[in-house]
């Protein structure tokens, strides 16, 4: 029995659901003419184009509501910007495979470079450099800060500074 009521309850609801739309509807074509109807749907529209109940519904849904030209000027914008980002992209490969083919040309040149560099090291003893000394024997300048010193305002190279302090007193191990 409570199965029949319930069921009946359902379909009553859904039938004055119907009924109330199909009225509405026809109100809103003209065939018939309800006041209350015209109230209704007033009332509504007065209460969705109120500013204030826009800026209500945007902050707790948390979305912007725009007009179909500032929409329209975003897309634009974001399609240029697009296509720049696309054009850098492919200008970032284009310079990724141009590093990597410097490297592969550079790759020979690298190990005679190793060479020499460890010939110079066993020829002006570069290995017996401590760059924790003390500068001419100072306390507070290391030899390690007197060599970025020379690189950084002679713009020597770091074997020419290096070289240059293995001279000073103090920055080569006996």
């Amino acid at each position: 029995d409570s199965s029949n009521i319930l069921n009946d309850m359902i379909k009553g609801i859904t039938l004055g659901i119907v009924f109330v739309f199909i009225l509405l509807f026809l109100d809103h074509r003209n065939f018939i003419h309800l006041g209350s109807a015209r109230a209704f749907r007033e009332a509504a529209i007065k209460l969705v184009t109120d500013p204030q109940t826009i800026r209500h519904v945007e902050e707790s849904l948390d979305v912007k509501f725009i007009s179909i030209d500032m929409y329209n000027a975003i897309s634009v914008e974001t399609k240029k910007i697009q296509q720049k980002i696309k054009a850098k992209e492919e200008e970032i490969a284009e310079n990724a495979k141009k590093i990597y083919d410097y490297r592969e040309e550079a790759a020979p040149f690298n190990e005679e470079y190793d060479v020499l560099i460890a010939k110079a090291n066993e020829l002006f003893e570069l290995d017996k450099f401590c760059p924790e000394y003390g500068w001419k024997g100072s306390k507070k300048t290391t030899c390690a800060s007197r060599m970025s010193f020379l690189m950084e305002r002679y713009g020597d190279t770091p074997l020419k500074a290096k070289m240059a302090m293995i001279e000073s007193p103090g920055c080569k191990r006996q």
